[in-house]
């Protein structure tokens, strides 16, 4: 399965996310599931740096490369542990220490 312009659906917000978690930002649009000249553009990005012919469309190559199963087109739950306490879920970071929540105060 490819994805190209024009194309809608959870499979594109996989990949919108997964384009996202790689640093490739979608600023207009975000993840909203649509495949349009935003998407196709991070896409380029994506293929470029990755070595891989820039055509816009997510073929199969670039969606194993992104760690996007291709079956459920989802992200593929790899756990990799990091020594500084970052766990890594497909195309998603978890940062498990440092984070701190502060509570609102209002008065």
């Amino acid at each position: 399965m490819s994805l190209r312009k024009g194309n809608k659906g959870p499979q594109v917000m996989h990949l919108q996310s997964a384009l996202r978690a790689m640093g490739i930002p979608l600023p207009n649009y975000g993840v909203d599931g649509i495949f349009g000249p935003e998407t196709e553009s991070a896409v380029l990005q994506a293929q470029q740096s990755l070595g891989l012919p820039p055509t816009g469309v997510a073929d199969q190559t670039l969606i194993r490369r992104l760690g996007i199963d291709k079956k459920t087109m989802q992200p593929q739950q790899q756990k990799i542990s990091n020594p500084g306490g970052v766990w890594l879920l497909g195309a998603v970071a978890i940062v498990g220490i440092g984070i701190a929540i502060k509570k609102a105060t209002t008065e």
